[in-house]
């Protein structure tokens, strides 16, 4: 069995580009997936090697079920990022119907994330062990969503100073959760990374 380490997207794709000769030899290849670059990546990845697994017998990766949970965390928080955050930012001091709609998707996606993110602890194999980094900044993330959401429907007036500067520190959050480096092994985790929750 030949097997073929994975600690980036680039690989995926160099697996991707030499899948047909690889795949002549007829040997099985155990696919190991050590780390990616980033959250934001991970949809890709999982998109590049997805087919790659499921379309060959004899290719097997212990870890893609893990990276469709990664994948399931990047396409939700990139979906706040380019649809439901830019409808915050640019509105007035009133919450009008566009930033009512952005603040009811936060309050669905703080409930969406804490699934996946759930999700993601399961297959991991770390139920019960709150330090592994991703998991830690999606919690952050989820939490900050809620809060935000539950206030601003509660408050009949919005103050824009106050929303302009939750939206910044949300920005920030979100590109700090995507930003985030992916390992598939708990344990290649520092322990100064693993103390941010």
């Amino acid at each position: 069995m030949m097997l073929y380490k994975i600690h980036s997207h680039a690989q995926i794709q160099d697996l991707q580009a030499r899948s047909d000769e690889l795949g002549l030899s007829n040997k099985s290849m155990l696919v190991s997936l050590v780390s990616l670059e980033s959250v934001r990546i991970a949809w890709e990845s999982y998109a590049l090697l997805r087919p790659l697994i499921k379309e060959s017998w004899i290719w097997v990766c212990p870890q893609l079920k893990i990276l469709s949970d990664v994948a399931g965390l990047s396409l939700e928080i990139q979906k706040l990022e380019h649809d439901v955050l830019p409808q915050l930012k640019l509105q007035e001091a009133k919450l009008e119907m566009g930033a009512l709609e952005a603040v009811l998707l936060m309050k669905n996606s703080a409930v969406a994330l804490l699934h996946l993110r759930k999700c993601f602890k399961e297959d991991l194999g770390v139920l019960f062990c709150e330090d592994h980094l991703v998991s830690a900044k999606v919690k952050r993330l989820s939490k900050m969503l809620k809060d935000i959401a539950v206030r601003l429907l509660q408050e009949r007036e919005c103050n824009i100073v106050g929303l302009q500067e939750r939206v910044r520190l949300l920005v920030q959050l979100v590109t700090e959760v995507l930003d985030t480096p992916v390992h598939f092994d708990d344990s290649d985790e520092s322990s100064d990374e693993s103390s941010d929750e």
